[in-house]
């Protein structure tokens, strides 16, 4: 399973890579937003988006560019280490 993770905090990025993996998951993460996001999701299982650190309109890009694609988006309020837990926890199940 691979997912994409918008937002975030820069100094998180490793520890997002590193729980996911210890649920088996490949994750890649933009912890800003980019011109090319669209590309960016390429054929991802799944999408998690932070929105207390990324713009309303990189998530709303990401969210529609997702439901194109039928690719599940999971919209959390907090980017913190807990949180992103058990957020790949509900994803992995």
């Amino acid at each position: 399973m691979s997912i994409v993770i918008y937002g975030g905090h820069d100094r998180m990025e490793r520890i997002y890579i590193d729980e996911a993996k210890k649920h088996g998951v490949k994750a890649k993460v933009y912890t800003y937003g980019r011109n090319d996001m669209t590309k960016s999701i390429g054929k991802s299982d799944g999408i998690v988006i932070f929105t207390d650190t990324i713009s309303h309109k990189v998530a709303s890009t990401v969210s529609k560019e997702a439901k194109k694609r039928n690719i599940p988006v999971v919209v959390c309020h907090n980017s913190s280490k807990t949180y992103f837990k058990n957020t790949i926890k509900d994803m992995t199940c």
